[in-house]
């Protein structure tokens, strides 16, 4: 109710400026603008009819059904008939009354008519525009929140493909320290609780604290440390106070998974990861890994190693658009991947 009346208002002020500006105008014939407000203030009425019989009948019914052809007949009928309406009752009645009969003989004349004419077509253009600007901008909201849904959706399904792999891993992970060592198995067990529980209660929310994420992805290195540990080497470094920077969950850890998954050689393999904060709120995260030693298949244009990497750069376009940077290096004996982003909303990173 409040929109609907808070609409009537914005109409009535519309026509309120519209027939003080026109009146103002008038001033060239008639000297009194009060005099002129009030006879505008009727003589305008035909044309608000037209108006918004143009706006709510002629309008949708014909013109945005693209039904151009009669949409026209009728405008320029309705055209004439507000014309002559307005020639030989309203304009001539109240010049009469205020007894400037040059107007209103005027206005009664073919010349006044084609002013009339004027005036009717200057009052459908305004509003026409003042529609068309509005249902555009209408048009865009709906647009705007369309695209905002799909987007949630489509980062919706980007985690749902991570997270199966990313558990699979771990649980995989467990099963063997269990045949190999119980206490070691169960300390992987919990830290695997930690894991589930990161996920379970955080990755549905927009940002986490970026201090969570490091612990997270700690718990994980630690699980496939000990998984691998026969043949990979393998070492961390994060900030142990990050503050209060916040960063999309589940982000990262693609690029730890990617580095245990295709870094394997039977010969032994380094897994490095190390993350900075620079100026107080970018993030610059690397991975290095040692390249396998298994048969490389020659690689389409614009082939990624991995479904990990392939949704963390469309996670990255979604999320922090033109605010990060991802660097893919893959060497004969080494893979580098190097990740900055600029946490902070309300700044731009410098590249």
């Amino acid at each position: 109710m409040k929109k609907k009346w808070s609409r009537v208002a914005q109409h009535l002020l519309f026509w309120a400026i519209f027939v003080a500006l026109w009146s103002a105008h008038d001033l060239n014939y008639h000297r009194d603008l009060l005099d002129n407000f009030r006879t505008n203030l009727v003589a305008f009425v035909p044309y608000a009819v037209l108006v918004y019989f143009n706006l709510y009948f002629l309008a949708p019914r014909f013109l945005l059904k693209k039904k151009i052809a009669p949409y026209l007949i009728f405008l320029i009928a309705c055209i004439i008939l507000t014309t002559w309406f307005s020639s030989h009752y309203l304009h001539f009645y109240f010049s009469r009354i205020n007894v400037y009969l040059p107007t209103a003989n005027f206005f009664h004349s073919f010349e006044g008519k084609i002013a009339i004419a004027t005036e009717v077509l200057l009052s459908l253009c305004l509003s026409m525009t003042l529609f068309l600007i509005d249902q555009w901008y209408k048009k865009e909201q709906v647009l705007s929140e369309l695209e905002q849904k799909r987007l949630e959706t489509e980062l919706s399904l980007l985690k749902s493909q991570i997270n199966p792999h990313f558990l699979f891993n771990s649980l995989n992970s467990i099963y063997v320290m269990m045949n190999r060592n119980l206490n070691a198995g169960k300390k992987m067990l919990l830290e695997f609780s930690e894991l589930l529980s990161y996920q379970l209660y955080e990755t549905d929310k927009k940002h986490i604290n970026l201090e969570s994420e490091f612990q997270n992805l700690a718990n994980y290195i630690n699980i496939e440390s000990v998984r691998h540990s026969d043949l990979a080497k393998v070492t961390y470094d994060f900030p142990k106070n990050p503050g209060d920077l916040q960063i999309a969950p589940m982000l990262l850890l693609p690029l730890i998974e990617n580095a245990f998954k295709h870094g394997q050689n039977s010969k032994g393999y380094q897994i490095q990861v190390n993350a900075e904060i620079f100026k107080g709120s970018i993030l610059n995260f690397s991975v290095r890994n040692t390249s396998s030693n298994r048969a490389k298949k020659i690689p389409q244009k614009g082939e990624q190693k991995g479904i990990g990497l392939t949704n963390l750069k469309r996670r990255l376009e979604l999320i922090y658009a033109n605010n990060h940077y991802l660097l893919i290096e893959d060497g004969e004996e080494r893979f580098t991947v190097n990740l900055k982003i600029e946490l902070d909303e309300t700044k731009v990173l410098d590249r």
